[in-house]
């Protein structure tokens, strides 16, 4: 079952990762064309500044299961690299499931704060009018689903040594 959700979250992250990787290529011609038309004409292309800001949150929240999933975040394994056996699986299966938690502690006000935004088709005022609600609730899903994640993959840690 938990082999089964861990494959059913993999699909999802793979989902998510792409969307993340949109939002990249984005952020990169984007901003280059941006920087291009002040170097050329003078002056940006309006609403690439908002569009970025928003870019970077959606790159960040729907890009951290690919993170997770691929080992890329940062962690700090000088202790449990040195347990073996119910010790080390034990040690990983907290650590994976205390991330869990903190995710679980950002994503309930978030689900808060989204449904707030989406109620009142929240903008965002700058050079241009831009929604944001569509990002608060992008930040949700993905606390909600990075939380889920760790939390298969503590379960996980108490079945298998180290799973990958």
């Amino acid at each position: 079952m938990i082999n089964v959700a861990n494959k059913a979250l993999n699909v999802v992250s793979n989902l998510f990762g792409a969307v993340a990787m949109a939002f990249l290529a984005f952020l990169m011609f984007g901003i280059t064309l941006d920087v291009a038309a002040r170097a050329i004409m003078g002056q940006s292309i309006s609403g690439v500044f908002e569009m970025s800001e928003l870019s970077l949150v959606m790159l960040v929240f729907f890009g951290a299961m690919w993170a997770q999933r691929d080992d890329s975040h940062i962690r700090v394994t000088l202790l449990s690299d040195r347990l073996h056996g119910g010790g080390g699986r034990f040690a990983n299966a907290m650590a994976w499931g205390g991330g869990a938690l903190a995710l679980l502690m950002f994503a309930w006000p978030a689900t808060q704060e989204a449904i707030y935004s989406i109620s009142i088709w929240e903008f965002r005022w700058g050079y241009v009018q831009m929604p944001i609600w569509w990002t608060k609730a992008g930040v949700a899903i993905g606390l909600w689903l990075a939380a889920l994640q760790m939390a298969i993959h503590a379960l996980l840690c108490l079945t298998v040594a180290e799973p990958r």
